[in-house]
């Protein structure tokens, strides 16, 4: 968007005065081009090699051998939606959802059986059997 367009006529009229605008303009710009980076770079959805690995170090999930970076940041969002888990069966639910196949089913026993890719929630007190 250009914020100059947004000065009324007397004000756009005043060469300096819209060179001084466009000056300070241009730094915020310049400024939210710089935090729309420094986000893309630190997203886990977005990074990719070193600065992949670099998050998963930060978030203590270290890369597997042989892992690509599709791989790794699929893991890295399953563990950290499962951190984001608040113990109630309706988030379960929630976080299933976001792992392709992944569901569980309750037994009825006090045991639930899980079938997922490997990264899932149980309640806390639970029996979970996977398949």
């Amino acid at each position: 968007m250009n914020y100059l367009d947004l000065f009324p006529s007397s004000s756009r009229e005043k060469p300096r005065f819209m060179a001084l605008a466009a000056a300070v303009l241009a730094q915020a710009q310049d400024l939210i081009a710089v935090t729309e980076a420094i986000n893309a770079a630190f997203s886990v959805g977005e990074a990719a090699g070193v600065q992949l690995d670099t998050l998963g170090e930060f978030f203590s999930i270290p890369r597997q051998y042989g892992w690509n970076d599709q791989t790794y940041r699929e893991y890295i969002a399953k563990k950290l939606n499962i951190w984001r888990w608040n113990g109630t069966n309706e988030m379960v639910s929630e976080v299933l959802a976001s792992q392709p196949g992944a569901r569980m089913t309750d037994n009825g026993d006090g045991t639930v059986t899980v079938t997922a890719g490997g990264v899932y929630p149980v309640p806390a007190g639970i029996r979970a059997i996977t398949v």
